[in-house]
């Protein structure tokens, strides 16, 4: 695997670095947005962030046997997002938070394309998973829109609710990707 960098016409996906956690902290302190997402305690965890951060740049030293990926997701030098892909030497599944002011604006659309782009191009994997909670339709409509095809209904732990809930499991081949290009 290479390219830990991309860049779209109005973003930079980029590995996550320590110095990233005051700004993780602000976006992902934010009930709306922690929520939705399986992995992120609310309040947010300072020391959690940290170690998550420390983890998560730490694995780009090991590309080929890593077991996930994160970018953050920079807009105009700034962070607002960040995606990953986990299960890397299984069926990989993509997971993305973006910050409440980036909402409806499109660019989760434009780096998860990207992003798919850039495991295709850079991994032997064929297929992609990805996983969205019901109650959160923006979610499903970027999976959508980048062309995963709903496979089923799962249960989606979130640690900021401490529950399980109801969440749509979709998928995507290499070559549905490629034919959408």
């Amino acid at each position: 695997m290479t390219a830990s960098v991309i860049r779209t016409g109005r973003l930079t996906l980029r590995p996550p670095v320590p110095d990233d956690l005051d700004r993780c902290a602000e976006l992902l302190g934010d009930y709306e947005v922690a929520k939705m997402l399986s992995r992120v305690p609310y309040p947010y965890d300072l020391e959690q962030g940290r170690q998550y951060l420390e983890r998560s740049a730490a694995r780009w030293e090991a590309v080929e046997t890593a077991d996930e990926l994160g970018f953050h997701v920079d807009h105009e030098g700034e962070l607002i997002g960040g995606l990953g892909f986990k299960k890397l030497q299984e069926t990989p599944e993509i997971g993305y938070w973006l910050g409440r002011p980036y909402w409806g604006r499109g660019f989760m659309s434009e780096a998860l394309t990207a992003a798919i782009g850039w495991v295709f191009e850079n991994t032997a994997h064929d297929l992609l998973a990805c996983e969205a909670m019901m109650e959160n339709p923006a979610s499903i409509k970027v999976m959508e829109k980048a062309g995963f095809r709903p496979v089923g209904e799962v249960g989606c732990a979130s640690v900021s609710r401490g529950e399980t809930l109801p969440a749509i499991r979709s998928e995507m081949t290499r070559t549905d990707f490629m034919r959408g290009l």
